[in-house]
This record gives C-alpha cells, structure tokens and sequence, in this order.
C-alpha cells in the first residue's frame, strides 16, 4: 500500500512533466518553420488530452510564425533561382549580369553573408579579368590602358590579388623606364647652322590596308569587343572597341557608341534597382 501511495503520487508529476515538454518541442518545431511537424503534434495533444492552455500555447505559435516562414521560404527559393542565373552568368564571364542579379535579388529580399559572399566572389573574379586584361596591355606595351586596369583592380580591394598587383606594378615601372631610356637614346636630327627649325607637329599614322599587321590586330580587337558586348561585359567592351577605333574608326567607332549607351543604360537601371536583361532594363 505505501509503495502504492508512493506511484500515485510520483507518476502524475511525471506525466504532467512529460506532456509540458511535448509543448515547449511543438513551440520550439514552430521557432525553425516546421510547422506541419507542429501541427501534426498538437493535433496528438489535443488526444492526450493536453490542457487548453498548452493547447493554445501551441496554436498562438503556429499563428505567429506563419506569415515569417512563408516569406522565409519564398525567399529561399527566389535565392535558388538567383544563384542558378549568377552561376551561368559567372561561367560564362558575364560579371556584370551576375552583380544585377544579386543586386535584384538584395532589393527585393535584403542581404545576408550569403549575398556578401557573393559579392566577395563576384569581386574576385572581376579583379581577376582586370588584371588579365592588364597583362594583355604589358605586352602590347601599353602603359595607359595597363595603369587604368591596375588602378580599377586595385579599387576591389581584393586580398588575394594584392600580390599579383604588385608584381604588374612592377613590370609596369620597368616599361615606363625602358620607353623613357629608349626616347633618350633617339638620335638628334641633322641640322646646319643656317637651317629652320620647323615646329614639331604629331605625325598622323599612316593609312591602314588590309593585310597589314595592324589591321588584323584591330580586327582581333574588334571581334573581342563583339565578344564582349554580347556577354555583358560593357566596359570590357568600350575599352577593346576604343583602341580598335584608333585603327578602324569606320567599322570600331559604332561599335564603341554602342557599348558606351549600352553601359550608361545598365548603371541607370542599377541604381533604379530594377533587372536588366537581353540589353534591355526590366
């Protein structure tokens, strides 16, 4: 009888102990948006049964969260689309299309470490380009165009290409000194005591035919920037349109107008937070 005594009154604290748990795990299912695992569990509770105010605990939780999860959910699945589109985008080399989809996204849905990592990412592979778009203008000897992707790259702030940087910099300095030792070691022109000096004028390069060195070099120029322009890469393609223009002002210039509106068309309709997509802003 006492052992008896003693069940009766250890095994309803129990119980009572028991089902109370079963509550907090039904709230806690809510806290991480399963709510039709929490669901499933206060219809069980209901079959206990389990008090009204457990009951409603559990309803006000289910209630409360299922405007967040939804939109927690839609905005999952509106960031699997967006890394799918960035990952083309990326393998492709369309960087710029790759920042306004996540610029899109970021609009519409906020940013996290995920968007930032992204970024990071887009960031890397975009100082990546410039620095090999650098190195093709080092052996073109082309000190403007290799200083104006140096000082672009360098803006990024990319960590882990602040040793490549360095090096390009170097090799930069090295150019600057060899054009410099060169244009010093020019001979001087012969001249008489009673000769006229004319003044300098720049002397303009001299017409292009086809077959010449040149022009195939602006030609390859042009097929590049076409490249360019198709995958996105806008200033890419105004940087490569610009020298072929100096070549083959006829067939370039056109060409370096479009790339020219089309970038000022993509940067209006970033800034607007909208999508831009097949040239055009949606």
């Amino acid at each position: 009888m006492l052992l008896l005594g003693l069940w009766y009154l250890v095994k309803p604290k129990d119980a009572a102990h028991r089902l109370e748990s079963r509550v907090d795990d039904a709230v806690a299912l809510t806290e991480s948006c399963r709510l039709d695992e929490a669901r499933d569990e206060l219809a069980a509770l209901r079959k206990v049964p389990a008090s009204a105010a457990q009951i409603r605990r559990v309803q006000q939780a289910i209630s409360s969260t299922t405007a967040a999860c939804g939109k927690k959910g839609q905005r999952a699945r509106a960031w699997s689309d967006a890394r799918a589109a960035m990952e083309t985008s990326l393998a492709a080399g369309a960087l710029d299309k790759a920042t306004s989809r996540l610029g899109t996204f970021e609009k519409k849905w906020g940013a996290d470490d995920t968007t930032q990592e992204w970024r990071d990412r887009i960031a890397a592979r975009r100082a990546e380009k410039l620095l090999d778009e650098a190195n093709v203008c080092l052996a073109k000897k082309d000190r403007a165009c290799m200083e104006t992707k140096l000082d672009a790259a360098e803006k990024l702030k990319r960590p882990e290409s602040a040793a490549r940087i360095e090096t390009l910099r170097g090799a930069l300095s090295r150019l600057l000194e060899t054009t410099l030792l060169e244009g010093a070691g020019r001979p001087a022109p012969a001249s008489s005591a009673n000769a006229v000096v004319a003044p300098l004028r720049p002397s303009a390069p001299p017409p292009l035919t086809t077959g010449t060195a040149d022009a195939d070099e602006a030609r390859k120029l042009k097929t590049e920037a076409e490249h360019e322009l198709a995958q996105g890469n806008y200033r890419a393609a105004m940087g490569r349109a610009a020298q072929c223009a100096t070549m083959l002002p006829g067939e370039c210039q056109p060409l370096r107008e479009k790339a020219t509106r089309l970038d000022r068309e993509f940067q209006t309709c970033m800034k607007a937070g909208r999508e831009w997509v097949s040239e055009r802003c949606e």
